[in-house]
């Protein structure tokens, strides 16, 4: 395959996203509900709501066939955007009532009483149509609905009476096995929002029969701009006019839960239908999800693009190698570099351009942003106000995000995502290892990508609010192993994971932080951190990850590195041992920093590396050849909780900032000056190799 129609997803089909919870939990209320109800799936245009009813319809289709212990459904499936072509919405509403009936004469075994209850309907339908092709619309919509289904009116009102009817007939008839009518009504967002609202004002008027269920996929941001006409552009004063009117429509509103869904699995899945990457290591599912929501953000159909352009892309290439055999990418950083590139070239073009133009984003600075913005951006009056409050955050503080934030400036949307953009950008830094070099990659990439590059156009389909993406949590050590190997098919490259060595080193972690003094709970996503009957909870994604009182203090996981099986471990360092990494002689188990500092070139001014996390420390071994014992887990759990519970401790710790800052002063200060000397001597005793300590462990 080396493309991706975007469609929904077809009943019966596996969901990517992983959000059967929120499926199941809507299936089952639309099996013990009391009707009418009207249900509305909200979600903006392209978050995936025609994929959740038709795992719905799937659902209860599959509940018709097996179960019987009560009434089966009838489920009719309306498309109100094709109703809705060269009609008005009132004739848009007839033809939705009319398809409706003939669906449910379908369930009606006595075919004379059905084509006569046909017939009936198209005399009406006739009547109706030239009644509708008549009326006015716009600021008169709702008187209109009011005469059209008034008493003196026939045409409408009729053919809602004879829906009434039918519905409670097909309820009486002994042959009937039908309990509840379910009723789609998808697309009312591909439709003119002032059209949309108009007929859902219609629609309101059959929402009340009994037996029935409704359920609407709309984005409520079509309703707010239909209503515009109505009540004026939205303001906090008069919010809640629309809410209102939403309201009196929709007794049930469920909001797409973007937020949850699994990105990573989801956009591993497409990469891997077009044969993107095909390395001995896996993709890393953490970091495509940084840089998914840091960038185009949750929207399947925003990811569908995504993979389209990365399957035109990677065929070029092919092409230009003279390969045309569908070569997959074998270099893991080669690959994750180009995605990245492809996710800001859709969500920014702008920036992506900047990148283009000028690679290397680390020598980005006040000259270059001139440039770029001809200094307009301080011609705003809020502009030193905004600026100095930019660069006292984590986000602005260097030269090249200073230089980012000027350029993202001018742009009100830009500006809004800055940070995004600038925590995007970061990820280059703190995700590829020291070793690899990153410029490089990202100049091959930028020349592997420019095809597909739209400067003309912004991407609408955004992140929603930083701080509503939450990441996936399996329970349990059992799920964890099974999560890993379903979303790296390890059971076919690696039928042998995990092995009997890995099993028994991590459950031990685990055992451990299960006894006393400890206690450890596994994460329960339905609680707050702080609502667990310990202190410390295990949470299990990516890795195994220990909190205490929701502060992370160490880890443990299993991966495959050129086909070798390796455990990682995490740790807090301590100032006790000076935050140095440690060496356990007794284990033979080595810790090192993160990231380092790997050189300080006092002549020019540079510094390569940098201290990635300094708060914690890591290791990773082939098990078995290293013994982690009880007493060496202990240690660890103890020395890190005292890092997050004694404020001593917790203040006198070597952070990341504390890192960044003496980088600054290294760059900035006059050699003679003090804090320049000491930045230098700390760095290179920090990460000099003979800094570590050794413990007797």
């Amino acid at each position: 395959m080396v493309g991706i129609v975007d469609e929904a997803l077809p009943q019966g089909d596996q969901d990517a996203l992983n959000i059967s919870s929120y499926k199941n939990a809507l299936v089952d209320f639309i099996k013990r509900t009391d009707t009418p109800m009207t249900i509305g799936v909200q979600g903006e245009w392209g978050s995936g709501k025609t994929s959740l009813l038709n795992q719905i319809w799937s659902d209860l289709e599959k509940f018709n066939q097996e179960d019987d212990s009560i009434d089966d459904f009838k489920q009719i499936w309306i498309n109100s955007w094709e109703h809705s072509l060269l009609c008005s919405p009132e004739e848009c509403l007839m033809k939705i009532i009319n398809e409706i009936i003939l669906e449910l004469l379908d369930a009606d075994t006595d075919k004379k009483r059905s084509d006569k209850i046909k017939d009936g309907v198209n005399n009406i339908m006739k009547g109706a149509l030239r009644i509708g092709s008549s009326l006015t619309l716009g600021s008169a919509a709702v008187q209109t609905v009011d005469e059209i289904f008034s008493d003196n009116s026939n045409s409408i009102k009729e053919l809602r009476e004879q829906l009434k009817q039918l519905v409670a007939e097909i309820k009486k008839l002994p042959t009937n096995r039908y309990g509840k009518i379910i009723i789609y009504v998808d697309d009312l967002d591909r439709i003119e929002p002032k059209d949309a609202v108009s007929i859902l004002e219609l629609l309101k008027n059959i929402f009340n029969i009994q037996d029935c269920v409704f359920v609407l996929a709309i984005d409520y941001q079509v309703v707010v701009k239909g209503l515009v006409g109505k009540f004026g552009k939205p303001t906090p004063e008069n919010d809640w006019e629309f809410r209102a009117f939403f309201d009196k429509i929709i007794q049930l509103p469920f909001s797409m839960p973007m937020g949850n869904y699994d990105i990573a699995n989801y956009v591993i899945g497409l990469l891997d239908k077009i044969n993107f990457y095909a390395g001995e290591d896996q993709l890393d599912e953490e970091l495509i999800d940084k840089f998914v929501s840091k960038s185009i953000g949750g929207n399947p159909r925003s990811i569908k693009r995504l993979i389209n352009s990365l399957a035109l892309i990677k065929i070029l290439n092919d092409i230009e190698d003279g390969d045309k055999s569908d070569g997959a990418l074998t270099d893991k950083n080669t690959a994750m570099v180009m995605f990245a590139m492809v996710c800001l070239q859709i969500a920014h073009p702008e920036i992506y351009q900047l990148f283009a133009d000028n690679p290397n984003y680390k020598d980005w600075n006040e000259e270059l942003a001139y440039r770029e913005t001809q200094g307009k951006e301080e011609s705003d009056e809020n502009w030193e106000k905004n600026f100095k409050q930019a660069i006292a955050t984590d986000n602005f503080n260097e030269e090249w995000e200073k230089c980012l934030f000027r350029v993202c400036y001018l742009n009100p949307r830009r500006r809004s995502k800055a940070s995004d953009i600038s925590e995007f950008i970061s990820i280059f830094d703190e995700e590829f290892d020291d070793k690899v070099d990153i410029i490089s990659l990202i100049e091959r990439a930028l020349g592997q990508t420019a095809v597909t590059s739209v400067s003309s156009k912004e991407n609408p389909n955004v992140r929603p609010p930083k701080g509503s993406y939450k990441p996936h949590f399996v329970s349990g050590y059992d799920a964890w192993v099974q999560n890993k190997i379903e979303k790296y098919d390890l059971d076919k490259k690696y039928p042998d994971f995990p092995s009997k060595e890995c099993e028994n080193t991590i459950k031990k972690y685990i055992e451990v932080l299960k006894s006393d003094p400890y206690n450890a709970v596994d994460f329960d996503s339905s609680k707050k951190m702080n609502e667990h009957a310990s202190n410390y909870v295990l949470k299990y994604a990516g890795g195994i990850s220990v909190y205490y009182k929701n502060k992370k203090i160490g880890a443990i996981s299993a991966y495959i590195s050129n086909k070798i099986e390796r455990i990682y471990i995490e740790t807090s360092a301590h100032p006790k041992h000076d935050c140095a990494p440690l060496i356990f002689t007794k284990s033979d188990i080595e810790f090192d920093h993160q990231r380092k500092i790997r050189e300080i070139d006092e002549d020019n001014k540079i510094i390569k590396g940098d201290g990635y996390r300094a708060e914690f420390k890591t290791t990773n071994f082939v098990p078995g050849e290293k013994n982690l014992s009880e007493e060496l887990i202990r240690f660890m759990i103890d020395e890190s909780t005292e890092t997050k519970s004694i404020p001593e401790v917790a203040e006198s710790m070597v952070t990341s900032k504390k890192i960044e800052g003496l980088v600054e002063d290294f760059k900035t200060k006059r050699k003679d000056s003090k804090e320049y000397r000491y930045a230098v001597d700390f760095l290179r005793n920090y990460f000099d190799e003979t800094s570590k300590k050794k413990i007797n462990l």
